[in-house]
């Protein structure tokens, strides 16, 4: 086996990201499944190699909920670094509720879902924070509440 093909991770940065309660789901679809809407209003981006803020209002999450369950989770907004660079972020991934009698709780003693991984996308400008667009990255999530937010952690793939 070749090293290239050997991948490590390494934690770049952690997102916490505030939702609205103006939440929606609706349908079913054509097809099947229901489409989402929750808006991102806010959060906290810090870690080793990005630190800022999540810009309030400027997305959300368009999730297709499944007719099995699974939530394809669709977001997109704005983040914006410590030294005032833009970045859009389009995360995409899967949410998959958990069904077990005993649950895996958090700290808070919040059900967690069963799987809750992404994979992020990123426009940036040229500069400090351009590694971005061309860094895989790949993230685990946890809800949380009091307020309502998830917390978000990524890993650049080495």
């Amino acid at each position: 086996m070749s090293q290239f093909a050997d991948v490590s991770l390494e934690h770049v940065f952690d997102i916490t990201v505030f939702f609205g309660a103006d939440r929606e789901i609706f349908g079913p679809m054509p097809g099947g499944g229901s489409q989402g809407y929750t808006p991102a209003i806010g959060g906290v981006i810090s870690g080793p190699r990005l630190s800022g803020k999540v810009v309030p209002h400027s997305g959300a999450d368009y999730a297709v909920v499944r007719d099995d369950g699974v939530i394809e989770l669709k977001a997109h907004y704005l983040l914006e670094a410590d030294d005032g660079t833009k970045i859009y972020i389009q995360n995409l991934g899967y949410l998959i509720p958990s069904t077990d009698d005993n649950p895996e709780l958090n700290d808070q003693g919040l059900k967690q879902p069963a799987y809750f991984r992404l994979t992020p996308y990123f426009r940036v400008p040229k500069g400090k924070h351009d590694w971005l667009t061309r860094t895989c990255i790949v993230g685990g999530a946890e809800r949380r509440t009091d307020p309502d937010h998830s917390f978000f952690r990524y890993y650049a793939v080495r």
